[in-house]
């Protein structure tokens, strides 16, 4: 459809920028959702997966970035998500830069998520201000970014009926502080294969590997590079130390593979391991300023408790009913419970390094007035 030029900002968004030139040239590694690390151009040959309109069907922004996801659901549909190159990183939406016409920006699923994922607006968007990461902006062929937003679109995911397809980034450095910009030394997460050690030891095979601070490993094994056993390590946080197993080698066969991911994060990894025994209050922006202060139990066996006020009016008490869940990643989380008021509350949580009061997006879904709204504000944690 053409081609069109974006000037990057990394004095006010450098994470964003080091991360985008990082993939985009291949200097930097990912991973795809099964675990195989790259070096490789990411962006070349992904696609447009999202046009935004509004109720008008004019196009807002174009998104891309994204590694498809396939899933099959129990109705036999198959489903396509689109997902980061491996890893997420802390949010810069508070830079200063404005969602205005042609500006470039970070996809997200919430507060420090970050990633590959990116979108380019094609109107003044205001609202989305405070929300994403503005990282550049346009400053040559906002004709062909309008024409991919006018494509038509199908589906809950807006995706183009046709696929629009990212032939090819070229990253030009110009001036002495673009040539002098250090991609590795932005905070960026590094993607790579972890080292380890295979040996045998009489009739066993020995299999030893670091578990590094601050990381997130995925552990995988086959027998014929084709069907592979993954373990998620998850993230480790603690001291430094080298992890070993022995298995008898008649078991393994002829032949055996193993492979290790991890995800290196040069920032600290910032979220709780758990919700339980924790204290949240939730400032929801609101027309009356709405506080949420959810206690959950020690023992997820037990029902924690909440207290709600609304405005100026006397706080509501209740039951946090057993069955929330807790889904952690670097620098953030996600928080799902059911209260006994009705109210079903998914949270996604922002945790950024030293701060005390962090962002939230969320959605509640309200049995008893039928509705389902979406709500966004401040949390601290206790």
């Amino acid at each position: 459809m053409g081609d069109f030029t974006v000037r990057l900002d990394e004095e006010r968004a450098p994470r964003a920028v080091a991360s985008f030139v990082g993939l985009a040239t291949g200097e930097k590694a990912w991973a795809d959702p099964q675990g195989n690390i790259w070096r490789k151009p990411f962006y070349e040959g992904s696609i447009f997966h999202r046009v935004v309109k509004d109720a008008g069907t004019n196009g807002i922004a174009i998104q891309g970035g994204g590694i498809p996801l396939l899933s099959t659901g129990t109705n036999g549909v198959v489903a396509t998500n689109f997902v980061n190159a491996g890893y997420d990183m802390l949010e810069s939406v508070a830079n200063g830069l404005a969602h205005s016409n042609g500006v470039i920006s970070m996809a997200n699923s919430g507060p420090n998520t970050d990633g590959s994922q990116f979108f380019i607006t094609a109107t003044n968007v205001p609202g989305w201000d405070g929300s994403y990461t503005v990282f550049g902006h346009v400053v040559a062929g906002m004709n062909v970014v309008a024409s991919i937003a006018a494509v038509a679109v199908q589906g809950a995911g807006s995706r183009p009926v046709e696929d629009v397809e990212l032939n090819r980034v070229e990253i030009r450095r110009e001036g002495a502080e673009a040539t002098d910009f250090n991609i590795a030394s932005q905070g960026v997460p590094v993607v790579e294969s972890g080292p380890m050690r295979c040996y045998a030891a009489g009739t066993n095979e020995v299999l030893e590997f670091e578990i590094a601070s601050q990381t997130e490993m995925l552990f995988r094994e086959s027998g014929d590079l084709q069907a592979w056993e993954n373990t998620e390590w998850g993230f480790y946080t603690g001291i430094p130390y080298t992890w070993t197993t022995s298995v008898a080698r008649a078991e393994l066969g002829t032949l055996y593979f193993f492979h290790l991911s991890r995800i290196r994060y040069p920032v600290p990894i910032t979220s709780p391991a758990s919700n339980r025994g924790r204290t949240f209050t939730f400032w929801w922006n609101t027309t009356s300023t709405t506080k949420y202060e959810a206690v959950f139990s020690a023992s997820a066996t037990n029902p924690g408790a909440y207290r709600v006020t609304s405005g100026t009016n006397v706080p509501v008490s209740g039951t946090l009913f057993i069955g929330d869940t807790w889904t952690r990643e670097p620098y953030s989380a996600r928080l799902y419970f059911f209260d006994d008021s009705g109210k079903e509350q998914t949270y996604s949580l922002g945790f950024n390094p030293g701060q005390a009061t962090n962002r939230f997006t969320g959605t509640v879904k309200d049995y008893m007035a039928s509705a389902t709204y979406l709500i966004d504000g401040v949390f601290t944690v206790e």
